[in-house]
């Protein structure tokens, strides 16, 4: 949700006709404001055409727009796990890369609508310190087995996160991408929580990071036994727009000691 006061006050004055009344605009700051209209006249157009025939919740596992109004869908689209909407990197959201699949694929204005809402939404919230690491230039690999000179496996420290580990990965050019292999998350002595890891971009001069345009690992959440390893998702992919020559660094939505 966003600020709960002004946002509870939106709710109220429209639970009753299951439609958004022009007034519910009045009590909520600029910016909430904005996230509503997006909602309203870019975001709910598209998803009501398109989406919500789905996703209403009529089928299970998939019902990230269920809601007896267009407020509850909002809110059950925001709050849905695994998540369909990333606040972290908006362009990077599960619901405008996912393509053609039982349903249609968004059109490009279609997909530009719905970023601008999730950009809005992001914006209306109080900003909270991405867990992220540092940047770090990968050493390439040219040739050879993983783990040869030719082969360097890339050692990303994660202790600066608030827990002992690290995470390895190879990285090859393909092109005009980068080409990351043998991905793997290692634990320290008490273990791992990690959830949606994110790999993350940084070109000469950049203020904010390129993240994966298809945000691959949205609904990663694993436990890491403590002095154990574990892939991360599948352990490689093709970073499309990715220069191996530019730094790069990992995000994630939590990571903890293992909880289980």
């Amino acid at each position: 949700m966003l600020r709960l006061g002004s946002i509870a006050v939106a709710l109220a004055l429209a639970a009753c006709s299951g439609e958004i009344q022009s007034d519910i605009y009045e009590n909520l700051p600029p910016r909430d404001q904005v996230a509503l209209e997006k909602w309203v006249e870019k975001a709910l157009p598209v998803l009501s055409a398109k989406c919500v025939m789905c996703h209403d919740g009529s089928m299970p596992m998939i019902g990230y727009l269920a809601g007896a109004t267009d407020l509850d869908r909002r809110e059950t689209l925001i709050a849905y796990m695994p998540a369909v909407i990333n606040m972290n990197a908006p362009q990077s959201s599960r619901m405008l890369t996912k393509g053609v699949h039982t349903g249609p694929a968004l059109e490009a204005l279609e997909a530009s609508n719905i970023l601008q809402w999730i950009v809005a939404e992001r914006d209306a919230r109080p900003e909270i310190p991405p867990i992220r690491t540092a940047q770090m230039v990968l050493n390439l690999c040219t040739m050879g087995n993983p783990g040869t000179a030719d082969c360097p496996i890339n050692s990303i420290d994660l202790m600066p996160l608030g827990q002992p580990g690290t995470a390895e990965v190879v990285v090859s050019k393909l092109v005009n991408d980068a080409y990351l292999t043998n991905i793997q998350i290692k634990a320290g002595a008490a273990g791992l929580h990690v959830a949606h890891p994110l790999f993350e971009s940084w070109p000469a001069g950049a203020t904010e990071p390129k993240p994966d345009p298809i945000d691959r690992w949205f609904n990663v959440d694993v436990q890491i036994a403590p002095n154990a390893a574990a892939p991360v998702g599948t352990g490689e992919g093709t970073f499309a727009g990715f220069n191996v020559a530019d730094p790069i660094s990992m995000r994630f939505d939590i990571f903890e000691m293992k909880t289980m």
